[in-house]
């Protein structure tokens, strides 16, 4: 068998489909997610907070706009094609409470991706729509998760593009960075939804998923990540407290804080990189792939330079671009 070409790495197949921090790592890399688009959406995090309200509505409005995702507020089923006895309007409290988790949603979604756990949150948020381990399942076709997300994508965009204060090297840096993290949470939706790698899953990779679905929404490893801890939690179905997930077992027999603490034994790729670099050797996800030096270098301020330009009726690659290619 021939070695591999130089320059070209390797991706264990299997690690794709059974490990989280190997998955997110392999889409980073693809996608060339790196330290400007960390500091890209740290700059632009109060820009998006501002117009997060505006979109939970939208949202919601479009949802309620087709018989199809509106059914699904009363069925928790997208494949269930039998109407309610009465439709659920905007006004109704249930709307409103998932008005909430939605808002929270975003704020998460627009936080911190240099920890491990903001990639685990957006892979919980695929897994509890495909109906695991809970009490009242949600069932949702992945076609409405991914539409859905290109309907906030399109939101976010326009809104930071028309921003009055932000240059155009802002706004291209903030929408790249957004773009990234959506398309790695629309691989997180999509993953539960295939059945690629269904052969690399066995008993305790299943367990672990079946634990982690068990646990309220907002909470990953026995950890609430959305909300604020004052928050009553009795307006989550089915929820419980943090300190009862942690003492529950899987049903191997482990606990919850032994499932977390497993997990932990691999960083996010990219922890530290907000605050800097010198400690993201220790900190970046265990892996036998060489460092890339074009990630974890010192992180700078972002340039929102193009891939491509068109100059004199040629397309023109970012390397031959000068320090200013909007001059």
């Amino acid at each position: 068998m021939a070695a591999l070409p130089k320059n070209m790495e390797h991706v264990d197949r299997r690690e794709l489909f059974t490990s989280l921090p190997a998955r997110v790592f392999y889409l980073q890399q693809f996608l060339e997610f790196g330290s400007d688009d960390v500091v890209a959406l740290s700059e632009g995090q109060k820009y998006i907070k501002a117009i997060i309200p505006a979109i939970v509505n939208m949202v919601y409005k479009k949802l309620l706009q087709h018989d199809i995702t509106a059914r699904v507020f009363s069925t928790r089923d997208s494949r269930s094609e039998e109407d309610p006895e009465r439709w659920i309007g905007e006004e109704d409290a249930q709307i409103r409470h998932r008005k909430m988790f939605l808002r929270w949603y975003l704020t998460k979604l627009n936080s911190d991706p240099s920890k491990m756990e903001y990639w685990q949150y957006l892979d919980k948020v695929g897994l509890m729509h495909v109906g695991k381990g809970r009490k009242n399942p949600l069932h949702v076709d992945y076609v409405f998760l991914g539409a859905c997300l290109g309907y906030i994508q399109d939101a976010m965009t326009e809104a930071i593009l028309s921003h009055p204060r932000l240059d155009l090297t802002q706004k291209i840096a903030i929408v790249k960075a957004i773009g990234k993290v959506i398309w790695i949470q629309n691989d997180l939706m999509a993953k539960w939804h295939v059945d690629d790698g269904k052969e690399f899953i066995d008993a305790e990779w299943d367990e672990e998923t079946q634990a982690e679905a068990r646990q309220p929404e907002g909470y990953v490893n026995g950890k609430r990540v959305l909300g604020k801890v004052d928050e009553d939690d009795s307006s989550i179905d089915g929820t419980v407290s943090s300190v009862s997930s942690e003492k529950s077992t899987t049903s191997l027999g482990r606990t919850m804080e032994q499932v977390r603490l497993s997990n932990e034994q691999i960083g996010c790729p990219f922890s530290g990189m907000v605050n800097g670099t010198q400690d993201l050797d220790k900190q970046r996800a265990a892996t036998t792939k060489p460092p890339r030096d074009d990630i974890l270098g010192s992180p700078s301020s972002p340039s929102g330079i193009p891939r491509l330009r068109v100059m004199e009726g040629k397309t023109i690659g970012k390397e031959r671009l000068g320090p200013s290619p909007f001059a």
